[in-house]
């Protein structure tokens, strides 16, 4: 954990990552954008504004879900200590590309399919500023003794959900410093003192989910020029991060569940990852049909340059 990054200025970690995340997002859809024939000024003008919008949808989704009750939004959208919630920024920020290509009048499917891969850049830096800020931590990692400490049926479930692969000793676990949440729940458990150092190990599931982003991204990188219609590759992000996010939620104690035993992103992976899929099989059955148009290199009919 490094919350600052630099000191003078005082520059966030988190910021940091977040800023590098928006940049890299920009940089591979910019390059991508050109190369199926949309003009590379659409995508510097969508990239402001999912910046504005997402950010702003993820910092609304936090207000309306985590925030204490009272709360006003615009206290919560000054609050430099408020979290945000990733599915949030997603939701605003197809709803901008949405906006932006029926005024532009730009295909909306393909669009999409250029910001996905970055879009999933974008997700590892920021997970990797999760980590240095010390939010979104994992799982406890402890023997059956102690773990036995945990005071309450519900909150085991939370914070150690699969005891097998949260033993004492596992190798990939970390400690929190005592100015994190880890520590602080911890704290609160009674399964380390005020005196403590460290918070008890945990597991350091935001660079797990950082790897698996980034693999991602790889992945709709090198399939980008295997696609067979527009819009395929952002619907391979959406299922394909709502299968990560699914799983990775079960080791993250931050997140206590609020349906089924489901945090809130299982709920909305599982709506999105349907969606998803219902868009690929009426792709795959002809009740959505394919773009008409010349094809261009990469498979699929080459966008209108406006």
């Amino acid at each position: 954990m490094h919350k600052i990054l630099i000191a003078e200025p005082r520059i966030g970690s988190y910021s940091a990552l977040l800023l590098l995340g928006l940049l890299g997002g920009y940089l591979i859809a910019r390059w991508r954008g050109v190369r199926v024939g949309i003009k590379g000024s659409h995508v510097d003008n969508l990239a402001l504004l999912i910046s504005v919008f997402s950010l702003f949808g993820a910092r609304f989704f936090s207000w309306l879900f985590y925030f204490p009750p009272g709360v006003s939004l615009w206290t919560a959208l000054r609050d430099t200590g408020g979290g945000m919630v990733f599915y949030g920024g997603l939701i605003f920020g197809i709803l901008t590309v949405l906006i932006y290509a029926k005024v532009a009048r730009l295909p909306l499917s393909n669009l999409v399919d250029v910001f996905a891969p970055g879009l999933a850049l974008g997700l590892a830096f920021g997970r990797i500023g999760c980590f240095l800020a010390g939010c979104c931590w994992g799982d406890v990692c402890l023997g059956p003794n102690e773990a036995s400490q945990i005071p309450a049926r519900d909150l085991g479930w939370q914070v150690r959900t699969f005891p097998l692969l949260s033993p004492a000793g596992f190798p990939l676990a970390v400690r929190f410093p005592n100015d994190a949440g880890a520590y602080e729940q911890h704290r609160q458990m009674g399964l380390i003192d005020d005196q403590a150092a460290n918070s008890r190990p945990v597991h350091p599931v935001q660079l797990y989910e950082a790897g698996l982003a980034l693999a991602l991204c790889l992945f709709l990188h090198g399939w980008f020029q295997k696609r067979r219609w527009s819009g395929q590759v952002f619907c391979l992000l959406i299922l394909n991060y709502a299968v990560i996010r699914f799983i990775t939620e079960f080791f993250r104690a931050d997140n206590s569940p609020i349906y089924m035993g489901l945090t809130l992103s299982q709920v909305i992976s599982l709506i999105l990852g349907t969606g998803a899929v219902c868009l690929m099989a009426m792709r795959r059955s002809g009740i959505i049909p394919a773009q008409s148009g010349p094809l261009s290199g990469a498979g699929i009919p080459q966008a209108k340059t406006l």
